[in-house]
C-alpha cells in the first residue's frame, strides 16, 4: 500500500510484525520511485502488499521455531523425503519423472 504526505510517497509494509518494523519505507517523489525504493531495499512483495526485512526476517524466525517443535514435516518429527520413484536422492523429490 502507498501512503501520502506532502505530496511525497512511500511504501507501507503489509506486515508489522517486528518490533523494529519501520512501517513506512522512504518518501520519494512519485509512486514509482517508493516501489523502486522498496526492491532496491530488498523488501519482498508477497501479493497483498510489501513485507519490509525486518518484519521478513520476524517470520523466519517464527517458521524455525515451529520447525524445531514439530519437526520439518510438522507433524512427527524430522522425516527425509523420498522421490516418488522411491528413491532417496534428493533432486529428484517433488519432481516426477518419466522413466
Amino acid at each position: 500500500m502507498i501512503v501520502q504526505k506532502d505530496n511525497q510517497y512511500a511504501v507501507e509494509c503489509f506486515a508489522k510484525a517486528s518490533e523494529n518494523c519501520i512501517q513506512n519505507g522512504e518518501y520519494c517523489d512519485s509512486e514509482e520511485e517508493a516501489i523502486q525504493w522498496v526492491e532496491y531495499e530488498c523488501w519482498i512483495f508477497s501479493g497483498e502488499g510489501w513485507i519490509c526485512e525486518d518484519c521478513h526476517d520476524k517470520f523466519m524466525e517464527n517458521m524455525v521455531k515451529m520447525r524445531k517443535i514439530r519437526g520439518s514435516d510438522g507433524i512427527e518429527g524430522p522425516k527425509k523425503p523420498e522421490g516418488h520413484d522411491g528413491l532417496d536422492g534428493d533432486l529428484e523429490v517433488g519432481i516426477d519423472i518419466v522413466r
